[in-house]
């Protein structure tokens, strides 16, 4: 039930988003470029305003590699050095595209029950970027900032596996 009401509520929230997303969303998306690689590998990270700088090491939760399923709508992340999942930790679960292909919401399988809202900015073949507000270098006391996340398909010697 719980799981439930945080789809519901990612839902609605990224409802009254779409309006004002859409408006500055500059390439369409499609949710199929998520299965045109088997990985996706974090390349940058920056804050809005500032894409020529990378802030990859102040925000390391959101760095790493990806695995999407748009068949069955799952997601899982890994630690780029290892190889390791991060399922235990929130790094797993359910993932939707809104109709209007400008919000993606992760909802966790574990972790801290809590769906994560973001702004889709390029998804396509050769990049998958998104946006979210979060506190400036991830410190909860500091004012919030929007960063890109920005990742490439991956084609290193890491081989992941989805857990389940």
């Amino acid at each position: 039930m719980r799981k439930c009401h945080a789809v519901f509520t990612g839902l609605l929230l990224a409802g009254l988003l779409a309006p004002l997303s859409s408006q500055a969303q500059s390439t369409n998306s499609d949710i199929r470029a998520l299965a045109s690689s088997p990985q996706w590998l974090t390349t940058k990270v920056y804050i809005e305003g500032a894409p020529q700088i990378d802030v990859k090491d102040k925000y390391p939760g959101v760095v790493g590699i990806s695995m999407w399923d748009p068949e069955r709508n799952r997601y899982e992340f890994f630690y780029a050095d290892t190889g390791l999942s991060k399922y235990d930790n929130g790094g797993g679960g359910y993932f939707l595209v809104t109709g209007d292909k400008t919000t993606h919401i992760l909802v966790p399988d574990k972790g801290p029950a809590r769906t994560v809202v973001r702004r889709l900015e390029v998804l396509n073949n050769q990049e998958f970027t998104y946006s979210r507000e979060v506190p400036r270098d991830m410190v909860e006391t500091n004012e919030k900032v929007r960063i890109y996340v920005v990742h490439a398909p991956y084609n290193g010697p890491i081989k992941t596996s989805t857990s389940h």
